[in-house]
């Protein structure tokens, strides 16, 4: 018997795709900019951050190919943000040192 109704399977570029996405929002937590969803906190791990910073760029480079111009442009923006604020978060907190 065959279901018409079944859901179309997933592909590899749509769930790299979320979890570019939530590296990207880990990262904004990890520098302190958003609170923490368990804890309503904000709190800075810079090493962390890196590393999802990193990760996040890794994706979105295997994406690439397979993204529209404009959802490319989107991701890059993205990740520029991401590197610029956490270059001046990292600055920040050698200063505190």
């Amino acid at each position: 018997m065959e279901q018409k109704d079944a859901p179309e399977r997933t592909d590899v570029y749509t769930l790299l795709r979320y979890t570019l996405d939530l590296y990207i929002a880990s990262a904004w937590q990890l520098m302190g900019f958003l609170p923490d969803p368990a804890t309503g906190k904000t709190h800075m791990a810079l090493d962390e951050a890196q590393i999802a910073i990193d990760c996040a760029d890794f994706i979105a480079g295997k994406l690439k190919p397979h993204l529209e111009p404009e959802v490319q442009r989107e991701y890059e923006r993205q990740l520029r943000d991401l590197k610029l604020n956490f270059v001046v978060r990292l600055d920040e907190s050698r200063k505190e040192a």
